[in-house]
């Protein structure tokens, strides 16, 4: 065997050998990241504010950019429909499922955080009514502000967010606050 099959044979062996590492380690890592993201991304205590950066509008009447929002926030692995009232500024987001299936303090939770999200999301939304099978929660722009004592497009970096938003919502007296 020749200098240039020796050549080619270690290339082949180091070519199967960093193979076998991206297909065995590092692809099942990366997708174990993936799976453990897309989780934290359906809880309000765990969810990235950052992900519904690219959904931020001035107007609520744009119906592909709340559907993106919805899909980039808690509660997306539930289905649901939305119906917009451009002229009141108000959106109804009508859910598939019921609360006591899905958990009323984990729905409850979700919707505050869901709510505050696209109230900061989108500058002229007014108001949000949640309907699932069983339950209604509705929601206001000026008492959600009145609650945080700001515009809620100024809690949207990701530290304010976590400080005044996410860390409180742990606490059921927090979540009280908005449910009479």
């Amino acid at each position: 065997m020749n200098k240039k099959d020796k050549m080619i044979l270690v290339l082949l062996a180091v070519g199967i050998l960093l193979f076998c590492a991206v297909q065995f380690l590092l692809l099942p890592e990366i997708q174990r990241k993936e799976e453990a993201y897309a989780l934290n991304q359906t809880d309000a205590l765990t969810h990235d504010i950052a992900s519904i950066e690219d959904y931020r509008f001035p107007y609520v009447g744009n119906a592909s950019n709340v559907g993106g929002l919805f899909e980039h926030l808690p509660l997306s692995n539930v289905g649901k429909s939305y119906e917009i009232d451009s002229e009141n500024c108000i959106l109804t987001v009508n859910y598939h499922d019921t609360v006591s299936h899905i958990g009323e303090e984990k729905v409850q939770r979700d919707l505050i955080y869901n709510s505050a999200a696209a109230m900061a999301a989108i500058d002229n939304l007014a108001g949000i009514t949640y309907h699932f099978d069983d339950n209604s929660y509705s929601f206001d722009r000026k008492d959600m502000e009145d609650l945080f004592g700001s515009p809620l497009s100024e809690l949207l970096s990701p530290e304010r967010w976590s400080d005044e938003l996410q860390s409180q919502l742990s606490s059921q007296d927090f979540c009280r606050q908005f449910y009479p």
